[in-house]
């Protein structure tokens, strides 16, 4: 890969990584400082730890990847690697749009953990009118594209591994919205995909 090429790819994912490990602290913080009614129902089990394992995993594997390069395969110089560290780029920076819009769209609602409360309100626009689960596509999308722009064999070995582990996820907190929104959420998910828009096999 050409040095300068190979540099704004690094450039790139460890500013994401920096980016997300800044978002997820501020987050967590904003969320033990928040009073908060006390959660009825919560996923305890291993899946509770996925979105975690994703955002942490993520931010060392990408650092590690970025600044040595181990992990990565040499690529040789010319113009369809431009492309390629190009594809990559593009899902970096849709996971950041998807993240901050997520985010907003829940507003009051966001929590790290799959839990409802008494107070609960199922939020059905904006990020989660696209799909069901955009921070978990964000996380998805950090990793696939991290993988291309870096030629990383690892990262994308490690996002094959998420993909079931989030859709497993996703399932476990969907199945707890169903016993707390009955139909409300049922009529929700018949619409709207759970991972990838406009993809109905993924309802």
């Amino acid at each position: 890969m050409e040095p300068t090429l190979e540099l704004a790819a690094r450039v790139v994912v460890i500013a994401c990584a920096l980016s997300l490990l800044t978002f997820g602290l501020a987050i967590l913080a904003i969320e033990r400082m928040s009073r908060r009614s006390t959660p009825v129902e919560r996923e305890t089990g291993p899946l509770a730890l996925v979105n975690y394992v994703g955002i942490i995993g993520f931010v060392v594997v990408s650092l590690a990847s970025a600044v040595t390069m181990i992990g990565t395969i040499p690529a040789p110089a010319g113009p369809p690697h431009v492309a390629v560290v190009v594809v990559g780029i593009a899902p970096l920076a849709v996971a950041g749009f998807l993240s901050v819009w997520g985010y907003r769209s829940l507003g009051r609602e966001f929590a790290s953990d799959a839990e409802v409360r008494t107070d609960t309100v199922l939020i059905t626009q904006g990020a989660f009118g696209l799909v069901r689960h955009p921070m978990y596509l964000a996380i998805l999308l950090l990793w696939a594209g991290s993988a291309i722009a870096l030629l990383s064999p690892l990262m994308a070995l490690c996002w094959l591994v998420l993909v079931p582990a989030f859709v497993a996820r996703s399932r476990a907190e969907e199945r707890l919205l169903t016993r707390h929104f009955g139909s409300a959420y049922d009529a929700y998910a018949a619409h709207v995909p759970m991972l990838v828009p406009g993809w109905p096999m993924n309802r």
